[in-house]
């Protein structure tokens, strides 16, 4: 949930009244530049569901408890870039995952909690803007533990060629054969502005929303097994009109399960 300041109209005062409108003022102004450090109440909460999993990137720096810089493993993923942990920043209440060109082709960051974080089903959330750009895809995907790349879900993942268009992903092997659920929703472009995307993942099925409305759903191959979190962005064949460096900026992500 977001919260936005009305626009405000002001007149012309009396100097006294000036330094008495600035002191009524500069408390709510100076607690604004503080992000999301109020955005905690219950209200602000998905009904019927406890964090297990909060963060607001509201430090100066990635924390190492909670997060790994580099890829997990053996785990393969697709794309030309080069994982740097140093293509990842945290500033301004966000974490900045930055794509750019190298002399060897280009450079990304990936950050996982492989070893520190996994849950078995529950709420997956990430408040995030993309950038746009041929070849420029953000992905958010729970991975197995262990060096296994599924089963998996992929909770929020889009292309910035078609920007407008959320991918969502349920994959899973089944006798040694591939398999996997995917569909997609085209109704917002996710690198204007923030937009949330969450997965709801239980015993029996898993449901995706964009920005508070359910737009996919998954019944086969559900997951039965706890699960790490990767977030990255992959840089995939970008056309000549893409531009570098590229950022995926994220709110937050937080991990819910049932009490």
């Amino acid at each position: 949930m977001a919260y936005y300041m009305k626009r405000s109209y002001f007149q012309k005062v009396a100097p006294w009244q000036a330094l008495f409108l600035l002191i009524v003022i500069a408390r709510p102004f100076s607690a604004q530049t503080i992000k999301k450090e109020s955005l905690k109440p219950a209200d602000t909460l998905p009904p019927g569901w406890a964090l297990k999993f909060d963060e607001e990137f509201n430090s100066h720096s990635i924390n190492y408890d909670k997060w790994s810089p580099h890829a997990p493993g053996k785990v393969a993923f697709e794309g030309q870039q080069t994982w740097l942990p140093g293509a990842i920043t945290i500033s301004g209440g966000g974490a900045h995952l930055t794509a750019a060109k190298s002399a060897n082709g280009y450079t990304s960051g990936m950050m996982t909690t492989l070893g520190s974080f996994a849950q078995k089903f529950g709420r997956f959330e990430i408040r995030f803007r993309m950038p746009a750009g041929s070849g420029l895809d953000p992905l958010f995907r729970l991975l197995p533990l262990g060096a296994a790349d599924q089963p998996s879900i992929d909770v929020m993942h889009a292309s910035g060629s078609d920007p407008s268009m959320a991918l969502f992903a349920n994959r899973w092997v089944e006798t040694n054969l591939d398999r996997d659920y995917s569909g997609s929703w085209d109704g917002v472009d996710l690198s204007n502005g923030f937009h949330t995307v969450a997965a709801e993942w239980d015993e029996e099925k898993i449901v995706w929303s964009v920005d508070g409305v359910e737009r996919f759903a998954s019944w086969d191959g559900i997951p039965q097994q706890p699960m790490y979190l990767t977030i990255c962005l992959e840089v995939r064949d970008p056309g000549a009109q893409t531009h570098f460096p590229a950022t995926l900026d994220i709110d937050y992500i937080r991990v819910f399960a049932r009490p």
